[in-house]
């Protein structure tokens, strides 16, 4: 698949990030703490059941789960489930969350031409900080949405509604990078003119209604850079 690339890119001021999966290779612990978590209630979580749902807070992405597989589980013994995930997961990423390759260089870049920049995740806020910190990206984003900070998740437009506002930012001026149908389905909600998909944890056939798609965040740090420049007259 060779990448799109067809954004306008100085047309836009403000670009918001997924994070597990869009900046930092860590959808493959999440992943494997849901399976071992939920292995306890009886269910083979299997990656697509994580990957297609990816963008939910914990809790609510437990209870679909829960709900698919057709199984009877308590609030409290979800709780106590998606509890022992998030333990799973701290102790598998202790000391291995890294950046995709080309996240750095990419968002300096952006931050050097203006653009104000913001993750969106669903993830809890202690966890944030950690991965960012540990990825060395503390101080690279102008405002961080976490799964706490709005009533409703994605695919609900409220995250990314969230993040636009601590931005100051116009949609019809914002990118949004997703590599999560339900990330995709809360960025068009939310009115964001343009929609990227990195093909990271699903394949291109889950992002029809991207506006553009990406193999990596190399490839999409490349096109950014190459059309910066072009629109400059460089």
């Amino acid at each position: 698949m060779q990448p799109h690339c067809t954004i306008d890119a100085r047309r836009y001021r403000a670009v918001l990030f997924d994070l597990d999966g869009v900046i930092t290779d860590t959808m493959r612990f999440h992943y494997e703490a849901f399976h071992k978590a939920f292995e306890r209630l009886g269910l083979d979580v299997k990656s697509l059941d994580i990957y297609t749902h990816e963008g939910m807070p914990s809790m609510k992405l437990g209870r679909a789960l829960v709900e698919e597989y057709g199984a009877s589980v308590s609030d409290e013994e979800l709780k106590k489930t998606v509890d022992e995930k998030r333990e799973l997961y701290r102790q598998m990423a202790e000391g291995n969350i890294r950046a995709y390759p080309g996240v750095p260089e990419t968002l300096a870049m952006l931050r050097e031409n203006g653009v104000k920049l913001a993750l969106v995740t669903g993830s809890n806020r202690r966890s944030v900080t950690k991965v960012v910190e540990e990825a060395g990206l503390t101080g690279m984003f102008d405002a961080i949405v976490t799964g706490e900070d709005t009533e409703r998740g994605k695919p609900f437009p409220d995250p990314y509604l969230k993040g636009m506002d601590k931005l100051g930012a116009d949609k019809a001026y914002s990118v949004v990078v997703e590599n999560a149908p339900m990330g995709i389905k809360a960025a068009k909600a939310a009115g964001v003119d343009y929609v990227i998909a990195v093909t990271t944890t699903l394949p291109e056939q889950y992002f029809k209604d991207a506006d553009d798609i990406m193999p990596s965040f190399a490839d999409l740090g490349d096109c950014l850079a190459k059309r910066i420049e072009a629109s400059s007259g460089g």
